[in-house]
């Protein structure tokens, strides 16, 4: 493997400046399954995906890719885009998908020797664009 550029990955409990200094945000947040409602006990619960989503929405001023790196059900991204579409900065954001494959009782040697990566997004320009930088950070 060979170095890119200097380190470009960081870590701070400073979320909104976090937020405004990022090119790309990772959205890894707790998906439990639901205690409630419709799908109790089976479906995934999305209220911290939703409430990362707003937060990023809110706080953003420039252009973002976004991608959500959890576990989570089929079109989780499109009410991802439905939520940062909120912003009324004319902030642009792409989102891609990251899912984990992560098994039971192997899951911190599957996090480390990944047997595969998969990175989705929008078959348009922009969303071939997104995943293109995204894999360039992968190397």
């Amino acid at each position: 493997m060979q170095k890119l550029r200097e380190r470009n990955l960081f870590f701070s409990t400073d979320v909104e400046k976090a937020i405004e200094e990022a090119q790309m945000i990772f959205m890894a947040v707790n998906t439990p399954t639901k205690t409630y409602g419709e799908g109790k006990g089976f479906a995934a619960d999305l209220t911290f995906v939703e409430k990362c989503a707003r937060q990023i929405a809110e706080v953003a001023n420039s252009d973002k890719i976004v991608i959500e790196k959890s576990t989570l059900p089929v079109r989780t991204a499109e009410k991802i885009k439905e939520v940062l579409s909120s912003n009324t900065k004319g902030v642009y954001f792409e989102v891609l998908s990251n899912p984990e494959f992560l098994a039971e009782g192997t899951a911190i040697q599957d996090l480390f020797k990944s047997d595969r990566v998969l990175v989705g997004g929008d078959d348009t320009k922009t969303g071939k664009a997104a995943v293109a930088c995204f894999s360039f950070y992968l190397c």
